[in-house]
């Protein structure tokens, strides 16, 4: 698959010889065959950039002829091949300009104003999404020596503070990438490009024809995902292994069929999706709700409200910016602003906290909406009795919701029930057990496949494979994780893990070791701090997690009863005080269960401890450790919090209080997890270690 195109592509000559004009015409062409409204302010960027960069390479295109051709040779016709709004498939979002030269890609991005970190992390995070996303980049580095380079541009010719652009690369897996983006003015631009190409590792030469037409295939997060969505892309642009995303495919193919049969013969159904800690569930739903076919009549509810609150904010903030007049919205990325407007209408319309779901009904739904519910984390609807929304439940809430679609859709309404597999994080929570009883009950058909009956949650009630309501779902259960898409191997260790299966986990242990994607773990949250710091590039997302229950984490300076704004936490950028990437403040499994970040700090506490029976579950009563029976809610918190990290994730115990004093803290208890965490592979770093 070809998920990128630039809107406009020449070789150095062609593109000297090309008029300013006619560039900025192809630039505008290539805009409006994605069906985007180019507004003036935009012409006039590309028009800058074009005329900077034409003006500098034909300045020097008179030199380069009197230059010898060295490999040290800090010569601009090395840069063969121009690409300008290369589309990235991410976020609505395209590279300015894509430089290919003999070893090395420099990304080069424009800018009219000053420059700052956002900037920074903006081109940097181009340059590791090229190398680690698209193949042929990913080849001629791995194979060519090629690097890449992040360059920021001003179109202006204005001073920069004085400074020698710096040298060096990023640390494994980054390597070929230019630590520091090359910063420069248009005065200063031709030296910015002789600098990249001093450089240079080798001089291979990148074909452009073969670039262009590689794969592109990002693994994207449900964040990504969501905005990708609105934006028209589908998932296939967005995932990474072929197995996975082939199945992902099936399943929504499959399941749109069945909501549109439903329609035809007028049946309601119930469609359950299964999966794993970050198989694709989600993104099976958002694709289903954006689905061309379903979209006027879908809604897309989940038992996580958090996610709501993230996802909303995440897609108001990807098509709305604001300039210096406060009133005044313009759209990014070259969205027309009716475009944004409807799209931010969209965010709040379209997403709908599960336990406020019946409530909202008849306020903010339309009618004719909601006849396809997507029901994300649908495990976690509560028993008859609960209060929810300050009421006490009068029926289970499945049954509730199913009657109430109903009465707006007396046929041919279809419930997609999204089931996370051992992620029931809260007592009451009613599982899948829940829908087949409300099934029963309506009279609903239900489509399941045999991989999710068979499932233990849905063996422990009862045997459904054969009722007469039951129709059979071929693709019903993604077994794959897509979330570690660098290895899965990871989720089987945190299975094993924590099913007490420590020989098997050494084993798996030793593997990961050896491909270089071990599980730390730390007794000093300093050092985890400084892991984390040391990986964390560009735009990657960093945070501390923790459970729920990890009350004497306090002791720590970790504060869990103290709930950060999600919103904030997950969204607001390197340097606000609300920012995850901060390392300041801790979410727990409650605010992080369906979201992601590339690394995590996984804080454990005495909540889930060694026996010598095996785990066993505690909770905070007043000012001591009480014993609790919910040992699999426990574990599945602590499930929810080890599978959260897309790229790395270390582990912290702490070493308990040395004096003796606190007897809520003590030495020993935090010991045994530790001793027991690194009995299953895990590997410790000790304050010595440099951290490679």
């Amino acid at each position: 698959m070809n998920a990128g195109v630039a809107w406009y592509v020449n070789d150095r000559a062609a593109f000297l010889r090309d008029p300013a004009d006619s560039v900025v015409g192809r630039l505008a062409s290539g805009a409006a065959a994605e069906g985007l409204h180019i507004e003036r302010e935009q012409h006039e960027e590309w028009r800058a950039s074009v005329g900077v960069l034409q003006r500098e390479l034909e300045d020097h295109a008179r030199k380069i002829a009197l230059l010898k051709t060295t490999l040290a040779a800090a010569d601009l016709a090395a840069f063969r091949h121009v690409l300008l709004e290369f589309d990235f498939r991410r976020r609505g979002l395209r590279m300015d300009c894509v430089l290919l030269g003999d070893g090395v890609i420099a990304v080069v991005e424009f800018k009219r104003s000053k420059l700052g970190a956002a900037d920074r992390e903006q081109v940097t995070n181009y340059a590791l999404n090229l190398v680690e996303f698209h193949e042929e980049t990913r080849r001629l580095v791995r194979e060519e020596n090629c690097i890449v380079a992040p360059v920021l541009a001003l179109t202006v010719d204005r001073s920069l503070e004085q400074r020698q652009f710096q040298s060096g690369f990023h640390r494994n897996p980054w390597a070929s990438v230019m630590a520091r983006p090359v910063e420069c003015s248009s005065a200063t631009l031709h030296e910015a490009l002789r600098f990249v190409l001093s450089q240079r590792r080798a001089v291979s030469a990148v074909d452009c024809v073969k670039w262009l037409s590689a794969r592109f295939a990002p693994s994207s997060s449900i964040l990504d995902a969501a905005i990708s969505l609105y934006g028209q892309h589908d998932v296939s642009a967005i995932a990474a292994h072929a197995a996975p995303v082939a199945m992902i495919h099936q399943c929504v193919q499959e399941v749109a069929a069945i909501a549109v049969q439903a329609q035809v013969d007028g049946l309601n159904r119930i469609v359950f999706v299964s999966g794993a800690p970050g198989a694709g569930k989600t993104l099976v739903g958002l694709q289903l709700a954006f689905d061309k076919q379903l979209r006027g009549d879908a809604v897309f509810v989940t038992g996580n409200s958090p996610l709501v609150e993230v996802l909303s904010a995440a897609l108001k903030g990807a098509y709305k910016r604001r300039t210096k007049r406060a009133t005044q919205a313009v759209v990014a990325s070259g969205y027309a602003n009716e475009d944004a407007a409807r799209v931010i209408g969209m965010s709040t319309f379209k997403l709908v906290k599960a336990h406020a779901f019946l409530g909202e009904r008849g306020k903010h739904l339309d009618s004719a909406d909601g006849r396809v519910l997507i029901f994300d984390e649908a495990q976690r609807t509560y028993r008859k009795g609960r209060l929810v929304l300050r009421k006490p439940l009068a029926e289970d809430e499945a049954q509730m919701i199913l009657e109430s679609v109903q009465r707006t859709h007396p046929q041919g309404a279809v419930v997609v029930a999204l089931i996370g597999h051992n992620q029931a994080i809260n007592a009451g929570e009613m599982g899948i057990k829940a829908w087949f009883r409300a099934s029963e009950t309506c009279g609903w058909r239900f489509a399941i496949s045999d991989e999710t009956l068979a499932l233990s949650e849905v063996t422990s009630s009862g045997d459904w494979s054969n009722h007469p309501l039951r129709d059979r779902l071929e693709t019903g259960h993604l077994p794959h994780s897509i979330r570690y898409y660098r290895n899965g191997d990871i989720e089987c260790w945190i299975d094993l893990v924590l099913r007490e299966r420590s020989e098997l986990a050494e084993k798996l242990a030793i593997g990961l070791n050896e491909r270089g994607d071990s599980v730390w773990i730390t007794r000093d949250l300093y050092f985890a701090r400084h892991w984390v710091r040391e990986r964390r590039v560009g735009q990657e997302r960093a945070g501390i997690i923790a459970s729920g229950q990890a009350r004497r984490l306090a002791a720590e300076g970790l504060f869990v009863d103290h709930k950060p704004d999600i919103a904030g936490w997950m969204l607001a950028p390197d340097g606000d005080v609300r920012s995850a990437n901060m390392l300041e403040t801790v979410q727990n499994q409650y605010q992080v269960q369906g979201l992601e970040l590339d690394y995590t700090i996984v804080c454990w506490d005495g909540d889930l401890r060694r026996a010598e029976s095996g785990w066993q579950a505690w909770k905070m009563s007043g000012s001591s450790w009480q014993r609790d029976k919910e040992l699999e809610i426990a574990t599945n918190g602590y499930r929810v919090l080890l599978t959260r990290a897309r790229k790395g994730m270390i582990i912290f115990v702490p070493r308990g209080d040395l004096t003796g004093e606190d007897e809520t803290r003590p030495k020993a208890m935090y010991d045994e997890i530790a001793e027991y965490l690194m009995k299953c592979g895990a590997c410790e770093i000790q304050p010595s270690l440099n951290f490679t």
